[in-house]
């Protein structure tokens, strides 16, 4: 009888567990923006940065340079392989950028996750005297960079902008979008737990 009881509080425990990850997961979902204001200029950002990752991101960046958006990009997380000549190479055809690269944009080559991104981008927009700053990412990994930037920056003054969005719906591969959004995740608790003890 005392094993019964055993066995019947493991499979309840077990059970809530996993309705609190289920229900927490969730909760993940809601905090990924459905939409992001695309007008800028109003908030007075000085700097653009862009967080390494997904395809777009750099090119959306630039773009919202290009539209007059801040004075200055940091391009962070770049792999040490990939030279200057080759991320440039990618915007030939576009002779603004090019010039960009001349005059306002840096690229970090020392971030490997986003913590060290958002201390890149603190160091980096301390040294340029910068407030007010866009970070450009995908709209699954805001919630994260939230939770990373809120360690060095005030997070008052910083603004989101989704280079990729994802829709499931859409999705022509339903489970790499769903390992993608589980492996992320993970991270944003990891981040959440790192955040809560203070470490």
């Amino acid at each position: 009888m005392i094993q019964q009881f055993i066995n019947k509080k493991v499979y309840i425990s077990l059970i809530l567990a996993i309705v609190l990850v289920v229900s927490h997961f969730f909760y993940y979902l809601s905090k990924i923006p459905e939409n992001l204001m695309d007008d800028y200029s109003k908030n007075n950002i000085e700097a653009v940065v862009v967080l390494t990752g997904d395809s777009n991101r750099i090119s959306s960046g630039l773009k919202i340079l290009k539209n007059g958006v801040g004075e200055r990009l940091l391009i962070s997380g770049v792999n040490s392989k990939i030279t200057n000549l080759k991320i440039r190479s990618l915007y030939a055809n576009d002779a603004f950028s090019n010039n960009l690269f001349d005059c306002c944009v840096d690229i970090d080559r020392i971030s490997k996750n986003t913590f060290e991104n958002s201390r890149e981008a603190y160091l980096w927009s301390r040294n340029f005297n910068y407030k007010n700053l866009i970070i450009v990412t995908s709209d699954y990994h805001i919630p994260r960079v939230k939770l990373e930037f809120s360690r060095f920056h005030d997070t008052n003054i910083l603004y989101y902008h989704a280079a990729n969005i994802i829709d499931i719906t859409q999705s022509t591969n339903l489970l790499l979008m769903v390992k993608k959004l589980g492996l992320e995740y993970i991270k944003y608790v990891r981040a959440s737990l790192s955040l809560l003890i203070g470490i």
